[in-house]
Formats: C-alpha cells, sequence, structure tokens
C-alpha cells in the first residue's frame, strides 16, 4: 500500500495588484501532488510562475501577492487558509527553502555560525530527549550540518562569513540552513544556476543522498532541462502562470506533448553538438500576465497553433496514462510530437589576424588583517597564462568558480592591472598603458557582464546607457548621439522607441541586448563576454548566443566568451581554453577538445556537464 501525499495542491491562483489598481494572473489554476522521498522538477521561462508558485506555497508572496483560490494541503492542512501562527509552525520546521543566489541570501555581516544558529534557535533547537539545546549543543549541530552538506573543516567554517566561501560552498550553507529545521520538504528555487558543471553535479548529488536518506521530499524550480534529467522524479511544466504539462521525467522528456515542452528541449544546447551549430531559440516572448488570456497562452509563439488554439482556452487533459498536458490538438493525437528539425550552422567567416594576445599573465590578490587581527593569505588569481585572439575569433574560456576566468577577463580588460606579464593588442604592448593609451585600449576591448540587473544603472534611461560610452569616447558628434543610439538598438534586436525606458521595465535577455549595445558604442574590435547568458533561461539563452554570434559575422569583433555551460561554450566557441588555480590547463579547437580531451580536469568538468536525457531512476512511493 503506497502512502497519501504528503502535499497536495489543488486548483492554486495567486494575483498581485498592479500599481493600477488592477490585478496580475501570476499563477492559474495549478495543481499537483507530492510524495515522501519524491523531486519534483518545476521548469519554464523567467515569468512562468514557477517561483511565485513556490512561495504561494509558504505564504511568503512578495508586495500585493495573494492567493486568490485553490488549496495546498500539507498532511491534510490547508496552507492557503491558515493562520500565522500555524504557519510559522510550518515554515522552516516542515517547509524548508533554499533561495537562488547566496549572496542576497546571506547576511554579509554575520558569520555562517550565526546564521545556523538563529534558525536552530527559531526552531526551538531542542534535543533528542526535549530538552532546549544550549549555544554549545546548537554549535555542535551547526557543525554536523555543515559536514552533511560537504563543508570541509567545518568546525573552523562557522567562524568565517559568507564572502569567504566559493559559490558552490554558499549554496551548501543555505541547503544547511533549510535542512536545520529537519522538514519534510524542500523548496530549491534555481539552487544551481549560476554553478559550474562540477559544483552543480556536487549539489545535484548532495540534494540527491539527502532525498533518499532522509525521505525529504524536493521541489527542485530551474529552467536546466540537463538538472531535470540528472535528479528528478517527475516534471512539472509551467507556461504563462499555467501547468501546461506533466509527468514522468523519462517520457515528457523523450516524449514531450506540448510545443511548448519541445520548444524548451529543443533550446537546450548539446555538449555533443559540434562547434558552429547554431542555438535554436523559441520565437516571441511570454504574454503579459495582467491582460486577459484568450485562448492557449502559448497560442501566439506555437508554429502548430491552430484557429481555436486562440479563442478556447486547453484544459490540462491526460494524453497517456501518466502524462498530461493542456493542449488541444495533442489531447487528440495518439503519437508524441515529431522530434525538431536539425538545427542551423552559424554563417561565420574564417578568423583573421590576431588582435589580442597575452603572454605569462600574473595577478595575485594579497591578503589583509581582518577586524579581528586575523591575517588572510595572499590568492594568485592568473599564474603565467598565455592565449591568442584572432580577429572574427571566439576563444571560450570554462572553469571552476575560482579558476581565474573572470580575473583574466578583467586583466584584459585593463579594469584590474596584471602584476606580471605582457597584453598585446594589435601587436603592440599595452600591459601598462599611460592614461592616453588606456583611453583608446578601453575604447577597442569591452565587456559584457554577467548580471543585466546589476551591470545597468537604474537611474538611468537606456539611451542615455547606451550613449554613455558615446561622450566617454568622443566618437559620435553630439548631435548625432540620439541616431546613434538608434542604430544600436536596432542592431541588437530592441526598438529605438525603448531608449526612453529604464531598465526595470525590460526581461532578463532584453537588458542583456542593452549591456551589448553599451559594449558596441564605441566600436571595439574585442568583446569580452564574461557569463553572459548564465542568469537566463534556455530560450532567452539561445536569442543573446546567436545575437552575439551575428554581430560576429557582421562586424568581425573577436569574442571572448566565458562561461561555465560547456555545450554552450562548445557551441559558439572556435577554440577552447580551461582554467584551473589560475593557469591554462589544456587549449585547442573546440571539437577536439571535448571529444578528445588530455587533460583530467578537463575531462572531468565534461563528465559533470548534464544532457536533457533522462537518467534518474524514479524514486516511486514510499511503503506504509
Amino acid at each position: 500500500m503506497t502512502t497519501p501525499p504528503l502535499l497536495e495542491v489543488q486548483g492554486l491562483d495567486v494575483e498581485f495588484t498592479t500599481p493600477d489598481g488592477g490585478a496580475l494572473h501570476a499563477v492559474r489554476d495549478v495543481s499537483f501532488t507530492l510524495r515522501r522521498g519524491e523531486t519534483l522538477a518545476v521548469v519554464g521561462e523567467s515569468g512562468s510562475g514557477k517561483s511565485t508558485t513556490a512561495l504561494a506555497l509558504l505564504r511568503m508572496l512578495p508586495g500585493t501577492g495573494r492567493i486568490s483560490g485553490g488549496s495546498v494541503r500539507l498532511d491534510g492542512q490547508d496552507l492557503a487558509t491558515a493562520d500565522e501562527p500555524a504557519l510559522r509552525a510550518v515554515r522552516g520546521a516542515r517547509i524548508g527553502m533554499v533561495f537562488q543566489d547566496p549572496m542576497t541570501a546571506l547576511n554579509p555581516v554575520l558569520t555562517v555560525g550565526r546564521h545556523l544558529d538563529e534558525v536552530l534557535r527559531a526552531h526551538e533547537g531542542r534535543t533528542e530527549s526535549g530538552a532546549r539545546r544550549d549555544r554549545a549543543a546548537r554549535r555542535a549541530r551547526a557543525v554536523e550540518l555543515l559536514r552533511l552538506v560537504g563543508i570541509p573543516d567545518a568546525e573552523r567554517r562557522l567562524d568565517d562569513h559568507p564572502h569567504q566561501f566559493s559559490g558552490g560552498q554558499r549554496q551548501r550553507v543555505l541547503i544547511a540552513m533549510a535542512l536545520a529545521g529537519e522538514p519534510d520538504i524542500l523548496l530549491a528555487d534555481e539552487p544551481t544556476t549560476a554553478l559550474d558543471a562540477t559544483v552543480q553535479d556536487q549539489i545535484l548529488t548532495l540534494l540527491g543522498d539527502l532525498t533518499r536518506t532522509t525521505g525529504t521530499a524536493l521541489v527542485l524550480i530551474t529552467h536546466n532541462m540537463g538538472v531535470v534529467a540528472r535528479a528528478c522524479d517527475r516534471v512539472l511544466v509551467m507556461y504563462g502562470g499555467t501547468v501546461v504539462e506533466d509527468g514522468p521525467t523519462a517520457e515528457v522528456l523523450s516524449r514531450p506533448r506540448h510545443p511548448y515542452t519541445a520548444g524548451l528541449l529543443a533550446a537546450v544546447p548539446r555538449l555533443s553538438a559540434p562547434s558552429g551549430t547554431r542555438l535554436t531559440g523559441i520565437p516571441g516572448t511570454p504574454p503579459d500576465l495582467s491582460l486577459p488570456l484568450a485562448g492557449c497562452a502559448f497560442a501566439a509563439r506555437c508554429t502548430l497553433a491552430e484557429d481555436r488554439c486562440h479563442t478556447t482556452t486547453p484544459p490540462l487533459t491526460a494524453v497517456t496514462e501518466t502524462v498530461r498536458a493542456a493542449c488541444l490538438p495533442a489531447a487528440e493525437r495518439t503519437e508524441p510530437l515529431p522530434p525538431p528539425p536539425p538545427p542551423a550552422r552559424i554563417d561565420r567567416p574564417a578568423p583573421g589576424a590576431v588582435v589580442l594576445s597575452a603572454e605569462g599573465l600574473r595577478k595575485t590578490y594579497k591578503g589583509r588583517t581582518t577586524f579581528k587581527g586575523r591575517g588572510s593569505r595572499s590568492f594568485t588569481a592568473l599564474d603565467g597564462v598565455s592565449l591568442t585572439l584572432a580577429a572574427g575569433e571566439t576563444l571560450g574560456i570554462v572553469g571552476e568558480s575560482g579558476s581565474g576566468k573572470s580575473t583574466l577577463a578583467r586583466v584584459l580588460a585593463h579594469a584590474h592591472p596584471a602584476d606580471g606579464g605582457r597584453i598585446l593588442l594589435d601587436g603592440r604592448d599595452v600591459t601598462r598603458p599611460g592614461r592616453t593609451e588606456l583611453h583608446a585600449v578601453r575604447r577597442r576591448v569591452q565587456m559584457v557582464f554577467q548580471d543585466p540587473y546589476a551591470s545597468l544603472n537604474p537611474r538611468m534611461t537606456v539611451g542615455e546607457i547606451v550613449a554613455e560610452p558615446l561622450r566617454a569616447f568622443g566618437t559620435v558628434a553630439p548631435g548625432e548621439r540620439a541616431a546613434r543610439v538608434a542604430e544600436l538598438l536596432r542592431l541588437v534586436g530592441l526598438d529605438p522607441a525603448a531608449a526612453g525606458r529604464h531598465p526595470r521595465s525590460f526581461s532578463g535577455g532584453q537588458r542583456q541586448r542593452v549591456g551589448i549595445a553599451r559594449a558596441l558604442a564605441p566600436e571595439p574590435a574585442v568583446l569580452i563576454c564574461d557569463e553572459p547568458v548564465s542568469a537566463l533561461d534556455v530560450s532567452v539563452q539561445a536569442q543573446i548566443v546567436g545575437l552575439l554570434t551575428d554581430l560576429q559575422r557582421d562586424l568581425g569583433l573577436a569574442l571572448v566568451f566565458i562561461a561555465h555551460d560547456l555545450a554552450v561554450v562548445r557551441q559558439v566557441s572556435h577554440r577552447i581554453a580551461v582554467m584551473h588555480e589560475g593557469r591554462i590547463v589544456e587549449t585547442g579547437a573546440a571539437d577536439e577538445l571535448c571529444e578528445h580531451p588530455r587533460d583530467p580536469y578537463t575531462r572531468a568538468l565534461l563528465a559533470a556537464a548534464p544532457e536533457p536525457v533522462p537518467v534518474r531512476v524514479p524514486a516511486g512511493a514510499v511503503s506504509a
């Protein structure tokens, strides 16, 4: 006999009140169940309602958000109508939350030990005998939690602050905090999005071990289909605030029934795809949820849509014994969707002459004494790095967090000075340029940053942001700047009429396009892209990568493309350099390096990269 569901969500509706008093329907009629020890993936593009659904389970909706319909039953208790004392007894103790960005979720002035102590005190902090834990007992439990999530030297590291941990270690700290209350359910909101392949693999292994050993159920919110295939039993696909398909991971990923699911899978970069393969995005943008939806939410972007799809809202209907899909044609089909056409090739000319090179670059960040008098050791970020980059060529840089990738980008762009070695631009030594020469170098070498939210000034309009380098470098007369800004916005696929709007009114992908337009303004020869798509969902990622390759073809740009997704790097790059502990351990043509790696570290990176091919053995129901 199987146990009843631990969590049962029925007809969940979530609304937000807009500034003009209207209603934004962020989540519509979402239903699913979750059993002990089960891992459920919730996938979809940004704005599909994934995170809002998770926050609604705990009644932690921001601002004007509220549950406007449906129920959320945890062991029979409806959390949608529960009072605050009842919710406080559930939050953390029965349902834990792992947030996406550990740097914003952790207080930078508190040690990791203080973070864990706060959680343990909030959830009574009692021993097995029922007595309240004293401070020493709580510290011992905190050490135990850090060891559980794989933090080495746990007792000493309790006294360290968040900035002293790597990105993967900070994510482990968040997981430890979520586990402190020994919850029945763990909600993990994009826990591996900004992590490199090996750390991502470690976090997924950790979460899988926890569900097996503790019986904790896991809801994993992600846009990475490789993560879904690697770690999840079932998958819930959301679009426009609704569930469009759900079922066992193996069946949904191998035989998708809804065109949106098929589109997401087609947009996923494959490590097996050769260099020069164009990523396939989903045309168009998600619907505006503040407007009434007539018919299927995906109809405007669907290549298979029929007339009735634009007027009739499809119910979530069983299309096989285990899969449901909200698609009128799918409900009548007996076969899954046909496979997508083979991806197109990138039209790119052969690289030209070398435009940028580095010889033996070194960079060391010196240690300093903390306010407690403890000294920190110096850290060598670059240890003899050499590379070349030709006009029209893309050099991919991969490696774990802390391997020196971003430091290399900043040194090449002269944001940080090199401590040793040489940088040559067009054959000239520009390692230590004077003020006038530095101005010219920065015009020739521009950067596109990782975070499109943090890299744009929120007080400036898009037009002012793109015009700023035109003023700084004096490349365009004042009277011609508005026309040049409009030209740049068109070049990156944005409407010039958007020049008067602020960054907050744009999506993540659109903001990244603004960042690219700004970088192109001074007409550089080299564009250094530091994780430009790591924070974007797969469909938008495909659009941005496609934009960069088209710009390279049209403008002859040399690109340094830094990313932790090896599949993206292979498809976009001519050559790849693998960094480890400040050194380049292997470099070569993209296809050759991925198919015949020589260095053990390169082989480990490739082995850790997830592919959207189901490998998870379903947990099934737990016997009573």
